[in-house]
This record gives C-alpha cells, structure tokens and sequence, in this order.
C-alpha cells in the first residue's frame, strides 16, 4: 500500500475492557492490538480482528482499553513501545492528531484519525472511516456521480461521510441538523460548496421534507443506537418519507435493525447496515498495519454473532 505522509491468546469472542492503560503491560508480547476510547466496553473490534487474528493463524492480539482523557498522552506514549498498531474512537479521533509523527492526508480533510500504525519508534496516523463507508455502496455497484443525498447529522461521522461523498462526484447534499447555525454544520456546507457541491442544511425536523428526492439517505447521528437513552427506537423518518428508489445507510450498528432500517424495508428502498461500514474499515486498518487481505466474511461473522448475543 502507497503511504502518503504529512509532518504534523486469541479468540473470536470481545475481549472485555481494560480498567487501565497500562494494564496492557502485563499482557504485552510484542504483537498487541487495540482500541482506545471512552466509553469501550461494548466494542465489538476485538472480537472481529481476534476473529481474523485465529482464522489466519497469526500470532495477534487485539484488546480494548478504556482510556479517559487526561490519560491520553501518556497512553498514547505507552502503545508507542508496546503495541503494533491500534484504533482511536470517542473521544480521542481529533486530540490525539497532535500527539502523532506523521498523518496521512485524509486525516486533515475529516479531521479525525481512528488508526494508528506504529513504525519502529514512529507513530502514523490514518482515517479509515472514509474507505469503510464507501465500501459497501461500491460493492453493489451503486453509481453517486451527480446524485443527491441527505446527510443526517453534523459529527465526525457526518464529515467522514462527506468526504466520501465529495470523492465520488455526488451533485447535491442536503445536512440535516438540531443546529443549523452551528460551527460544525457550518464547515460541512463550506466543505461542499468548495468541493462545486450543491449543499442545502435543513433542521433536523425538517429532513422528510427533502428525504423522497434524495437517493442516498445516510444516518450519522446515534438516533437509533441501543443505550442512546430516550432515542434507542427513533427514526426521523417514516417508511412515508422514503422513495423505493432510495438507498438507506444506517451508521449506527447496534442494534443492527435500527427503526430507520425497518422503515426503509417497510419503504422497499435498498438498506446498507452500519455493521458493514465497521467490517471495512477494520479491514483496511488491518491492511494498514499488516499488508494484508483480511476476510470480510470472518469479520462479518464475528461480528454478527456478537450482535445476535447483544440482542
């Protein structure tokens, strides 16, 4: 893989989190994997690359480690000797871009890294949200050259979505938001218009009046996820607001069958799972930190099984 850089015991089950950064010490080997983040205890990452880890006969271990944010720098200084490569996810995605040797360029267009590859004493940072939400609407051929699409959200997600979108030539965006004044709304209209996009932000509640033209729908916010408390079974949109024609893209992967997801099938408009998006971009961390191919279909399975158990 071309690298472009700026200055700047295994098992298929989830590993539970660490307490603690350096509980990694008393397990480390020299081939450890893991995720950073706040909360973690319910990330299905260690059981997806364990997964892959025992299919390919490979040495690896990969591990969650909760990691709270004034213990991010020096966890971060910690992984820089004991790991291989790791994952960052809430809170750390922005802060930690500063504590890193060299970023990849995508990482300055979504302002975020969520894989880090460790390279002798050196620290790379990349973004493999992008790959991972484009890669399922690629692998069924869908053509968004032109197209339009709405985003719902304004996060991270949101903007990782964008770039992908603005990559593959889409002609308009709609942003639906709580917040239409907002900072970060603000920087994904600027970062469209730039990109010769057509771009239009709408209230969150406003978003079914814009939802049957789009032919991409994609939900970048937590609406919908289990343990998102007062929103677990919500959907902006009724299966009234969706065109069969439509593709809805649910970020959100647990549960797996969100209330939008049903109401796009109820709608008879294609669904893309958010589980899909996680699979790939695990895939391409490991190819990152590897070099290799991972099975999507091992990822997939793990990944699935653990949702199953999680209901």
């Amino acid at each position: 893989m071309n690298e472009h850089y700026d200055k700047g015991s295994n098992g298929s089950s989830s590993s539970a989190a660490m307490n603690s950064s350096s509980s990694i010490s008393s397990n480390n080997d020299g081939k450890i994997f893991c995720v950073i983040g706040d909360p973690i205890e319910h990330s299905l990452s260690p059981a997806m690359h364990n997964a892959v880890f025992s299919s390919l006969g490979l040495g690896y271990r990969y591990i969650a480690i909760k990691v709270k944010e004034h213990e991010l720098s020096s966890t971060v200084e910690m992984l820089r000797s004991k790991a291989l490569g790791f994952n960052v996810t809430i809170p750390h995605k922005i802060r930690i871009m500063d504590m890193l040797d060299r970023l990849d360029p995508l990482c300055r267009r979504v302002n975020a890294v969520n894989t880090v590859k460790v390279d002798g004493s050196m620290l790379k940072g990349y973004n493999t949200d992008v790959y991972g939400f484009i890669q399922p609407l690629r692998r069924r051929g869908v053509e968004l050259s032109g197209k339009g699409a709405m985003i719902i959200g304004a996060g991270g997600a949101a903007r990782a979505v964008l770039v992908a979108l603005i990559d593959e030539h889409v002609g308009e965006v709609i942003i639906a938001s709580r917040r239409v004044d907002d900072g970060k709304v603000r920087a994904l209209s600027s970062m469209a218009v730039s990109a010769g996009i057509e771009c239009r932000v709408v209230q969150l509640e406003h978003a079914k009046m814009y939802s049957n033209r789009c032919n991409l729908i994609v939900n970048a916010t937590p609406l919908g996820m289990h343990g998102y408390h007062g929103y677990e079974d919500v959907s902006i949109l009724d299966s009234s607001d969706i065109d069969s024609r439509s593709i809805v893209y649910d970020l959100v992967y647990r549960p797996m069958e969100t209330r939008l997801i049903r109401n796009a099938i109820k709608a008879n408009a294609m669904v893309i799972h958010g589980y899909e998006m996680l699979v790939e971009q695990g895939a391409k961390a490991l190819d990152i930190w590897l070099g290799i191919d991972a099975p999507r279909d091992v990822m997939s399975s793990a990944v699935l099984s653990m949702l199953k158990v999680a209901g």
